[in-house]
């Protein structure tokens, strides 16, 4: 049965969504950590969807988790919009939530560009259609459906014949010809140009329209060019020659994503607009139109614009024939390119897949930080022991201390990659900002030291911020340092601050802010700046632009101030520029009034009780289940060892009386808060001590049972170990 646990845990954990199964009963038997954060263990697992509007989807989704039904729905809460799924797993019910927001997000920013190429294809000055290879109409654009005179409904489905008279195109590759419409009981003089493309492993044709009305043979170009359709057009055309890809006519809309005038862009190569990819790119997609029998091709390509901007579309290009006779189908002339802006969605693309990789790495820092503190916990506490048997004078006492020495500084590492992915403890209060900047000012000049100037400007009235004072320090503190390294021959550090109300979301940096009023500090230096490539990297634990430098540090600074500010409910991005400088923007929520402190609770001094008291410790690590069980038999208590929750159950089962349960909080199997929880149901008069390598917080999931249960942070030394166990018996129930 553990091993089956174990199992089906691990499957959880791999999942993406958040997932928990439930008993019939409604008890919670397994939940990967997703799950417990969306459905809680509560015995109602919906309480996060009390805010929603939609109270007849929701009291459908209850009814069916009632009855173990099936379902899946899709429920919106305020901004976000949730697809809960309900699956019957033998007599169990397994809960799967996921959250669809920038799924949906990105959906719509699609939606929007299919809309406007629609609108594009159907305002062109030139008609569309496309047929099978049967011949039978598949799709038609409005411009052709109103030279013919009739509605879209109407023809669609029939054959190629009831609207061409006399030669049809040839249904067996690229053709253009001459043709004759068949408008009502008039004819119109027309060219078409017939490529074909394979949709599902069926041929298909795709043709160009142009109405001649001078001559059979006119340009296709001289057609549409000086057309107010194709100027007005809301997609970007653009007509280059195949010879060298001079541009030979633009519209207003390309004209407006490169950011040029037509005078400015005529007869010069095409190719001096695009970034090197897309350089590359390009040649190709033109080369395979002109192989592959004629196809379209669609690519993505990338302009630089002015000021080193950049902008991405995609492309969809043809190429266009000029007739050379009556018995040559002609070369290719030119190629026409429709272009549609998709810089905002390859923006936000980008924004999610930072999002996610920030995450990810966050997620991947503390699990590292967690087990590293049961390492660390072994580390010193055996230190501890073997110091009580060498001590000062002892031969060996020197390196036992080095070791404890380096465990301790490794445990400061440890709370920077907590730092980082925003699981370290912290204790917020309300600040008075321009307090704090005037006590940090004298920290600040020594740290930078007397090259650097320090210039201040803080405007009146900033308010107050909740943080944790000694985490703001370190914040400005590591900001302030980095400044320094990146002006080894002195310069300027300048930090600003003022208030910002943003009434509608914004994004900064990779992150979009919410709607609110914000202190916004800048700090600002006239280093040697950092190069665009390091940017997206800046705030990842372990890198650094500084590597092989002497005293460079870990890599941890701008991650530790990255997990800082926006576990404060703030926002920081960067800007630099090679050669001038760095300034990074923080954002911090304002408040007007500071909360009212409660008391301090009376310092207990504590009597150490004489008497001894039987301990129940469970711990998964052999070394700190080694460690905890030693030093407290050698202080004269009792002590019972488990290593999971479930043997510690058995063991309360057997009628031992137990003052005090020691338990690490993340276990395989059952966790600590649930034993805990158990135990104190069982037995009321059982005092609970809670371990963990996690900050408290986070690892009580933000749940309050500080009345219930003590904590105690991994990792910790034989003394702080023993102190919190009799401070912990000697409190009273």
């Amino acid at each position: 049965m553990i091993g089956m646990n174990k199992t089906l845990q691990a499957l959880l954990d791999v999942e993406s969504e958040a997932r928990q199964i439930r008993s019939k009963n409604g008890k919670v038997i397994a939940s990967n950590k997703k799950g417990k954060h969306l459905f809680k263990e509560a015995k109602d697992p919906f309480l996060f969807l009390k805010e929603t509007t939609q109270q007849s989807v929701l009291e459908k989704l209850k009814s069916a988790y009632a009855q173990k039904c099936p379902l899946s729905i899709q429920i919106e809460i305020e901004d976000k919009t949730y697809r809960i799924t309900l699956k019957k797993v033998n007599n169990n019910l397994l809960l799967i939530g996921e959250d669809l927001t920038d799924e949906f997000e990105i959906l719509s920013l699609i939606r929007q560009e299919q809309a406007t190429l629609q609108e594009t294809i159907d305002t062109l000055p030139v008609g569309l259609y496309i047929v099978n290879s049967e011949g039978c109409i598949q799709f038609m654009n409005d411009v052709l459906s109103h030279w013919l005179d009739k509605k879209q409904e109407d023809i669609k489905g029939h054959h190629l014949q009831e609207i061409i008279k006399g030669i049809l195109p040839d249904m067996s590759g690229a053709w253009n010809g001459d043709v004759l419409l068949k408008a009502g009981k008039k004819t119109i003089p027309a060219k078409v140009y017939q490529t074909s493309f394979d949709q599902d492993g069926e041929t298909m044709f795709q043709s160009i329209v142009i109405k001649n009305e001078t001559s059979p043979n006119l340009s296709p170009l001289n057609t549409t060019v000086n057309s107010d359709f194709f100027q007005n057009a809301p997609l970007g055309i653009l007509v280059i020659d195949a010879m060298d890809l001079s541009v030979l006519e633009a519209n207003t809309a390309f004209q407006k994503i490169i950011l040029k005038p037509f005078e400015q862009i005529k007869d010069q190569s095409f190719l001096s607009f695009l970034d090197a990819e897309s350089k590359e790119t390009l040649p190709l997609k033109l080369s395979k139109l002109l192989m592959q029998a004629q196809k379209s091709e669609k690519c993505e390509l990338t302009f630089t614009l002015p000021k080193g901007q950049t902008r991405s579309v995609i492309a969809f290009i043809a190429p266009i024939k000029q007739k050379m006779g009556t018995a040559d189908e002609g070369d290719v002339s030119s190629f026409v390119l429709y272009l549609t802006d998709s810089s905002e969605r390859k923006n936000l693309e980008m924004q999610m897949a930072h999002a996610q990789k920030m995450q990810a790495m966050g997620q991947l820092a503390g699990g590292v930080a967690h087990d590293f503190n049961n390492l660390l916990t072994a580390i010193i506490g055996f230190s501890d022991l073997l110091l009580q048997k060498h001590t000062m004078g002892d031969p060996s006492f020197a390196d036992i201390m080095q070791i404890k020495h380096n465990a301790n500084r490794a445990s400061a590492l440890v709370g920077q990659l907590l730092a980082f992915s925003r699981k370290q403890p912290l204790k917020p209060r309300l600040v008075d900002i321009a307090d704090a900047f005037s006590e940090l000012t004298a920290l600040l000049h020594r740290s930078i030291g007397p090259k650097v100037e320090l210039k201040t400007y803080h405007t009146p009235d900033l308010g107050y911020v909740k943080v944790d004072p000694n985490q703001l320090t370190q914040v400005f503190l590591n900001l302030a340092v980095n400044a320094r390294d990146a002006m080894p021959n002195g310069g300027t550090l300048t930090i600003q601050s003022k208030t910002e109300t943003i009434k509608k979301s914004r994004t900064i940096g990779s992150d979009v802010i919410i709607p609110g009023t914000y202190v916004v500090i800048t700090v600002s230096d006239t280093g040697c700046g950092i190069a665009p490539e390091n940017l997206p990297r800046i705030f990842e634990p372990f890198f650094s632009t500084k590597e092989g430098i002497a005293g460079s540090g870990t890599g941890l600074g701008l991650s530790t101030v990255y997990g800082i500010i926006t576990q404060t409910d703030g926002y920081i991005y960067v800007d630099s520029t090679v050669g001038k400088g760095t300034t990074f923007t923080i954002y911090l929520p304002r408040f007007t009034q500071p909360i009212e402190t409660t008391p301090q609770e009376k310092q207990i001094i504590h009597t150490f009780p004489t008497t001894t008291a039987t301990i129940l410790l469970v711990e998964d690590e052999d070394a700190v289940r080694a460690f905890s069980s030693r030093v407290l038999k050698n202080k004269g208590f009792t002590v019972i060892e488990c290593s999971e929750g479930e043997t510690a159950l058995k063991e309360m089962e057997k009628g031992t009386h137990f003052d005090l349960l020691l338990t690490d909080m993340m276990m395989p199997g059952m966790d600590g808060e649930t034993l805990a929880k158990i135990a104190k149901e069982r037995y009321p008069e059982i005092r609970v001590i809670l371990m963990s390598g996690y900050s408290e917080d986070f690892a009580r999931h933000g749940k309050d049972d500080s009345q219930t249960f003590s904590f105690l942070p991994k990792p910790f030394s034989l003394s702080q170990l023993t102190q919190k166990v009799r401070e912990v018996l000697q409190q009273k129930n």
